[in-house]
This record gives C-alpha cells, structure tokens and sequence, in this order.
C-alpha cells in the first residue's frame, strides 16, 4: 500500500482560508430546465477593506483567494448568469458564501442573490464552513484590523429565508438543513454539515452530519422514493473522495465518517449530490451492486480557474454537466499586460508556491530553501492541475517529478504525493452526462 503524505494543519489555511417565489415556470409542459452551481464565493465586501498593509496581506500571503477582486468577480458572476442562453432557471450555492462569515458580507452577498430572483431565477444556498460564528471576521486597515459582527445560524436562515427556507417543505430541528421543489418533481435537499456549535476563536475545517440530521435526511429520502420524486443533494463537504487519501492527506475536506455517509445516502436512493469547499472542479463515483452516487464538487469563483457549473436538467432522466470559468473582470488591479485568468492563475500559484515552500523548510521537513523551492514546484503544479479537473499527467510531468525527488531527497514521497492529485478517477470532470434513472455516465 502506497504511503499517505499528510500534511501538517496549517496548510488547510490555503484551502480555507432573498429568493422571493418565482414565476420562472412559464409552461407546465416545460421538462428541461438549466440549473447553475456557484461554489465557495467567499465573497469579501469592499467595506471590509478601509487600507491595505500588513494586515491584510498577512492573511493573504498563503491564501490563494482573491479577495480584493471578490466584489467585482461576484458581480461578473451575477451578469453571466442573468444574460445566459438559456437563464438558469435554479442557481445552487453549496457554502461558503462570504470570506469569514461577516454580517456586512452575508447582507451584501443576498443583494446580489436578489437580482438573480428579480430576472425570475430560483436561488437555494446551504451554509459552509466560513460563513457562520466566524472568528476570522475583522476589517483590515493598514496594520491594524478590527473584528466585525459576524453571524450564526439564526441569522443565516432570515438573510436567506427566501433562498430555500422560507418556501420549505421540511426543515431539520436539528441543523440549517431543507427540502425544497423548485422544479416540478425535483426536490433539493440542502445538508448543513458544518461545525459551529461550540463557538470559540478556531474556524472548524472539518464538517459532519449531526445524527439527528441524518435520520432525518434518511426519512425524506424514504418518502421521496415512495412520492417518486428525483432527489439532489448539496452540501458543502466532500463525501466520495476525489483521489486516494484525500481524507488523510487532507484532513476536513471531507466529512467525518465520510464512508458511512455515503453509504447510507446512496442506500437510501441518493444519485446526485453537489458539494464545494476544496475549490476543484472534479467529479467522482461510488458503485455497490446497481447503487451510485456522484459528488459533482465545484471550484471556486475566487480561486484559479474562477469556475462554475452550467446543467442542463432533463427532467427525471439526466443530467447534461458543463464547466464554465469566469474571463471578464473588471477589476482595476489586474495588470494590463495579463487577462484576468492569468492573473488569477498567478495569485493561486504563488499562494500555493509560498505555502509549500514555507511548510518545507519547516520541521518535519527541514529542506533548505532550494530545495524547498524546487520541491514546491512539483507540489504546486499537481494541485493546479487537479484544480482545473480532467488531470492528464505527461511523460514530462512524471519525469520532472521524479527528477527532482532524486535531486533533493524526496523520493519516498514527492511522486506518490503528486500521483495522488494528478490521477483523475472516473468519470470525467468538466463535460459529462448522467442518466438519472440507470446511473450510467458518459462524456
């Protein structure tokens, strides 16, 4: 058996760091429907920004979010979708809607939610790790910043009432969990995984579903089957890992028992659930006997390759998955001699660069700084590539990666490292469909 690279804690630093009733349905007879996915928006509002400094740039050294571009990214994002063809006429948000949680964030983020509804476009949002009793949440000027009022699930749950909860047709006691229909015959079951009971000065990476939410998540999957309904999930946390010890290596990108979960969700009749919060765009499958369930996780809008998922639904049959990226931002901070995906893609690669590079020379590791460098290097590039999704190793990338294990001493774990991002599971992860009713999925 291969051996796990786990890396230490402080890496996950990098990876963490109102809906009012539509008459969207125009027709009954109407059965394909566009359904959009935003993940993980981390959407900063600019007033939590008065001067930039040390700060500020403290938090954004290891990263890899563009924060300060976050307005302008979310206002692009809002533009595609209204002006597609065809609208969408669902748009999901599996968590992490804001930076940290910020009250001023989560208000500013609904406003935009608001003009999705206003051009007749349904809107469903669950809760992510960041967006809930925050500790994070701080104004930054200069060298200074100033914690702000954040804000916990009672408040989610009023902000977004019209995004889910207040047209529910069940709600969880137990969590910010609920089932929707907002499409004939579809229901959406929002799963809050989230960790934020104990509040105190850590933001929970991991997630986990309460057992009073899952039994309740196994009832309405139960009468779903009995309705003849179609089912969706969404949550934010990974539950079918993306590539071999992603829980290990990883740790809190998946949920916790995340095996069991899924499991019993597939068990339970669940195909499809869509997911967030590693800010990658890949898609992965769990099989026992004639049961399957896809995690169709989504990256995120303010991580490179600034993606989003556009579905088009045939109603109770498939599912016909594209991947979108954000080009055209304007935001005045992008250099004129690169695009906008250039710069997102250099931010994200010298964010991962300095994270690995910093986590090297430190101990276990100990390399000196060239080393470091030339190490993070491999690292850095297997990440990016299983950001993007469809990963495609070459001969080049394996004999660089093992050129430099030899070089610099990292041959009993560099290659296995980067093998595990760079091995893209089946199936496909940026065009793919899904036929709902035997589970079978092609390009």
């Amino acid at each position: 058996m291969r051996k796990l690279f786990v890396l230490p804690a402080f890496f996950l630093i990098f990876f963490l760091s109102g809906c009012k009733k539509s008459d969207n349905l125009t027709s009954p007879a109407k059965n394909v429907y566009t359904i959009a996915v935003l993940a993980d928006n981390h959407y900063m509002d600019p007033s939590l920004l008065i001067k930039d400094g040390v700060a500020f740039q403290d938090y954004l050294i290891t990263n890899g979010k563009l924060l300060e571009a976050s307005d302008a990214i979310m206002q692009e994002a809002i533009y595609e979708l209204i002006h597609a063809t065809p609208k969408p006429d669902l748009v999901l948000i599996p968590g992490d809607l804001t930076k940290d949680g910020e009250l001023v964030g989560h208000v500013s983020v609904h406003l935009y939610l608001e003009q999705l509804i206003q051009a007749g476009i349904k809107v469903r949002v669950i809760d992510g790790n960041h967006d809930l009793y925050n500790p994070h949440s701080y104004q930054y000027n200069g060298a200074a910043k100033t914690r702000v009022q954040n804000i916990g699930p009672d408040q989610f749950r009023t902000i977004y009432s019209d995004c889910g909860y207040s047209d529910a047709l069940y709600t969880d006691p137990y969590s910010l969990s609920y089932v929707s229909e907002p499409l004939p015959n579809l229901w959406l079951l929002a799963i809050d995984c989230c960790k934020y009971d104990n509040i105190n000065d850590s933001i929970y990476t991991s997630g986990a579903i309460r057992p009073g939410t899952m039994k309740w998540v196994l009832d309405r999957l139960a009468e779903a089957a009995q309705k003849g309904k179609t089912v969706f999930g969404m949550m934010h946390h990974g539950i079918v890992e993306q590539f071999t010890g992603k829980h290990a290596t990883f740790p809190g990108f998946m949920v916790d028992n995340y095996q069991d979960v899924s499991a019993q969700l597939m068990n339970a009749g669940l195909k499809i659930m869509f997911t967030g919060h590693f800010h990658a765009t890949d898609i992965v499958e769990q099989r026992s006997g004639n049961k399957v369930l896809y995690d169709i996780e989504t990256g995120s809008i303010v991580v490179s390759p600034s993606s989003y998922r556009s579905i088009t639904y045939i109603q109770d049959s498939s599912l016909i998955i594209t991947t979108k990226h954000i080009t055209n931002v304007n935001y005045s901070g992008i250099p004129s001699s690169q695009t906008f995906q250039q710069y997102a893609e250099s931010l994200t690669r010298t964010a991962a660069d300095t994270l690995f590079t910093t986590m090297l020379m430190s101990k276990p590791f100990n390399y000196n700084d060239t080393a470091a460098w030339h190490i993070s290097d491999c690292m850095g590039t297997a990440f990016m590539a299983h950001g993007y999704g469809d990963e495609d190793k070459t001969f080049e990338d394996t004999a660089f990666i093992g050129q430099t294990a030899r070089q610099y001493g990292a041959s009993s774990w560099l290659p296995g490292y980067c093998d595990f991002l760079w091995t893209d599971f089946i199936p496909k992860d940026n065009s793919l469909t899904i036929q709902l009713k035997s589970g079978i999925s092609y390009k």
